[in-house]
Order: C-alpha cells, then sequence, then structure tokens
C-alpha cells in the first residue's frame, strides 16, 4: 500500500482519483461532485492505493476518515467510503495544460493501469466532465475520440 497526495471520491459505483499540486482543486472538485453528482467521499489529501488482481483500490488515509478541507473555511467531516475500486484518475492543472481532445493516458500504480484525464480543476464544469468520462471510458480511449453512448 502506498499513500499519494490526492483526493478520492465514489461515484456511480466508481472511485475517482483527483491528482495535482496543492491549490490545484482537488478539493474543491470532489466537494463539487459530491454536492451535484451524489459522490461520496474516499479520502482528502492523502489516499492510500493498493493493487488487488486487477483493480486499483483506495482507501482514506487512517488519519483523515471522513475529513474534507474546505479552503477558506477549514475542515468538513462528511460520510465517507471506507474503500473503492479506482475507475479513473484526474490530473487537476492550469488551463492552459487541458488538451482540446484527450490522449490515450492512463496512470498506473502497482501494475494497474486507469484512464488518466487532464482538466482544469477550477474550471466549474470539470466534475461534469468527470462524470460523463466515468460512463464513456470504460472501455478506454477511442481513437477517434468519439464515444457512443449505449443504451441511448
Amino acid at each position: 500500500m502506498t499513500v499519494v497526495h490526492a483526493s478520492a471520491v465514489c461515484l456511480d459505483g466508481q472511485g475517482v482519483l483527483l491528482l495535482g499540486e496543492s491549490g490545484s482543486g482537488k478539493s474543491t472538485v470532489a466537494l463539487n461532485l459530491i454536492e451535484s453528482y451524489g459522490a461520496e467521499l474516499i479520502g482528502d489529501d492523502r489516499i492510500a492505493l493498493f493493487a488487488e488482481g486487477a483493480a486499483l483500490l483506495a482507501r482514506p488515509h487512517e488519519n483523515l476518515h471522513g475529513l474534507i478541507e474546505l479552503r477558506g473555511l477549514g475542515l468538513l467531516r462528511l460520510p465517507y467510503c471506507a474503500k473503492a475500486d479506482i475507475g479513473l484518475a484526474v490530473e487537476l492543472g492550469a488551463a492552459s495544460q487541458v488538451p482540446r481532445l484527450a490522449p490515450s493516458a492512463y496512470f498506473t500504480h502497482d501494475g494497474v493501469a486507469v484512464p488518466l484525464l487532464r482538466l482544469h480543476g477550477h474550471d466549474p464544469n470539470t466534475p461534469l466532465k468527470i462524470k460523463w468520462a466515468l460512463k464513456v471510458l470504460t472501455h478506454g480511449f477511442q481513437d477517434d475520440a468519439i464515444y457512443p453512448l449505449e443504451g441511448c
């Protein structure tokens, strides 16, 4: 098990790992996913990652269960998910680093790879983009960057 500087939520049964420098918006995006889309907190600031078979799992850090920072206010105590299978990793950075079309990229840990997106943490639409990415990246990236929605 490795502890990484990240935040994570469980959304629609899948874990989302939020990576980025301090101040990149990890906690804010996590809170927006919780508030707007019914996600559940896994953890904030430090996440324990480990592989189990072909799955990459995340747990909250042992000292931070249920705590998330709301910058400018303090720490909030929320219900949390004790463990989740990571389905998507998102690296938060500057708007200038966000590609127009996502390249085929993966976050790999302990030999397990999950799709990786690069998004702007302070874009109010980032949580919406994450919600859609979880729906369409279940089978990986498409070479033409066209993602059909099955069942529509």
